[in-house]
């Protein structure tokens, strides 16, 4: 669906031509995990006559709600109005989503040369080596596991977080309202785990997962330099370069994080970068280990 074409408006006093409900109807049934929409529409063009208590006309104010915010939902949805666009423009994030990860099969541009390196080091202002560091510490040195799929890890209690807590008992193996380290099964099983969350609720299992060469959470989409997770998705999965350039503009959002890659205080960058228990992992000392190799080279 890339127009939803209406001749007049949709809903509460709306004209309610039968085809334009139609099209209303089908668009909100393909957005009701989004709204909370318990039963699926019938799309049959009818609106009660009573149209405050007409299901289609409850669904666009659940819609209002969930996409717009609107606190007074007016439960009507007028050609090219703002209603019309905010659900045209859900449908189609969907729609298209459902070809942007995992299918059809891609194969990367795989591997960084020296030259992206000193790329992203002049625009953070630091030594090269300190960048190659957390590149080999992050992911071993490459952002793909053997199968051609981005290194990613699954946080059950990030999904958790995102899906408001609504699979914590139903899922306890990707939904905890606390971190578990039990819960991983580690390299290319996480996408079983990550798929399984977006056969749920798609945005929050992609917003809960690290990905790439710098294993950077799906949540922090809008500081790697994306408006959106999906697309930070997808071009984790299409070039090695791509995790390189949002690990720079990641950096660049965080003070602190840019100013101890420049002072290679690598206890402050781990505890930034890796969580308040970076020292259990080691991160640090592993950080400027594999700084100090990469200096000596």
């Amino acid at each position: 669906m890339s127009e939803l074409a209406l001749s007049a408006s949709v809903g509460i006093n709306g004209h309610n031509d039968s085809n334009d409900v139609i099209e209303v109807q089908k668009a909100l049934n393909c957005i009701s995990k989004k709204i909370n929409l318990e039963e699926a529409l019938a799309e049959d063009g009818l609106i009660n006559d009573n149209t405050e208590e007409s299901p289609t006309c409850i669904a666009i104010c659940a819609m209002q709600s969930a996409i717009l915010g609107f606190k007074n939902p007016d439960g009507v949805i007028d050609p090219n109005g703002k209603s019309h666009r905010a659900l045209t423009k859900a449908v189609n994030k969907l729609v298209s989503s459902v070809s942007n990860l995992f299918l059809p099969k891609i194969t990367p541009e795989e591997g960084l040369k020296d030259e992206d390196f000193e790329h992203a080091a002049e625009m953070l202002s630091c030594d090269v080596a300190a960048i190659k560091a957390v590149s080999k510490v992050e992911s071993s040195g490459s952002g793909y596991f053997e199968n051609g799929m981005p290194c990613i890890l699954f946080e059950a209690h990030i999904f958790s977080k995102y899906s408001q807590h609504q699979f914590d008992e139903s899922h306890p193996d990707i939904s905890s309202k606390s971190w578990d380290r039990s819960l991983y099964l580690g390299g290319e099983k996480e996408y079983k785990r990550l798929q399984k969350a977006m056969s749920l609720d798609r945005e929050a299992a992609l917003m809960s997962a690290s990905y790439g060469r710098y294993q950077i959470m799906g949540f922090n989409h809008e500081t790697a330099g994306y408006d959106d997770v999906e697309p930070f998705v997808c071009d984790m999965f299409l070039a090695e370069k791509h995790h390189l350039e949002a690990f720079v503009n990641f950096i660049k959002s965080n003070t602190s994080l840019l100013e101890s890659i420049q002072s290679l205080d690598w206890a402050t960058f781990a505890r930034h970068y890796n969580g308040p228990s970076y020292a259990e992992n080691h991160y640090d000392e592993k950080l400027k280990a594999a700084y100090d190799n990469y200096g000596t080279l």
